[in-house]
């Protein structure tokens, strides 16, 4: 059996779990399971090098300055991280659900009124944020999937 690297997780979880989410973008269970692997793989990717070849994260001092230079690469790094973070206190008001987070994150607004989580109506779950603007969960995971982490993640030989 091969060991998980993060390539491997990248190909094997996040990449799956976006296109699951684009099957259905209005779909917030796949949103959030999107952006809990899309994140997830920063911690994956820190302690895999950390422990195996700590020369490709010689750019940073610890992780969290890996993740303030994944938000400073991707802005909407910080939207997946605030869903994925915060995804366990949610809780229904009205046409979105709430969120418990440290972070600008304030909830996520259903296509449709109904606190159902495997809703599959509308086009888009989007996030709320606490200044009041709303940020498109497929925009943020088109982002952080396609266009950060390959050009994060190191090759593997």
């Amino acid at each position: 059996m091969s060991r998980t690297t993060p390539r491997s997780f990248y190909l094997e979880f996040v990449q799956p779990n976006y296109q699951d989410y684009l099957q259905s973008p209005e779909n917030v269970r796949r949103g959030i399971n999107a952006c809990v692997s899309a994140f997830q793989l920063a911690d994956i990717m820190y302690a895999f090098y950390k422990q195996n070849d700590p020369s490709k994260l010689t750019e940073w001092n610890s992780k969290q300055d890996f993740l303030i230079n994944l938000r400073r690469r991707e802005p909407l790094f910080a939207t997946v991280q605030s869903v994925a973070t915060a995804y366990k206190h949610l809780y229904p008001t009205a046409s979105h659900y709430v969120i418990d987070s440290p972070g600008d994150l304030f909830g996520l607004e259903l296509p449709k009124d109904g606190p159902d989580l495997s809703s599959d109506t509308g086009t888009d779950v989007f996030v709320k944020q606490r200044d009041g603007s709303r940020v498109s969960l497929k925009n943020a995971l088109e982002a952080v999937v396609n266009k950060l982490w390959p050009s994060v993640l190191p090759s593997e030989s």
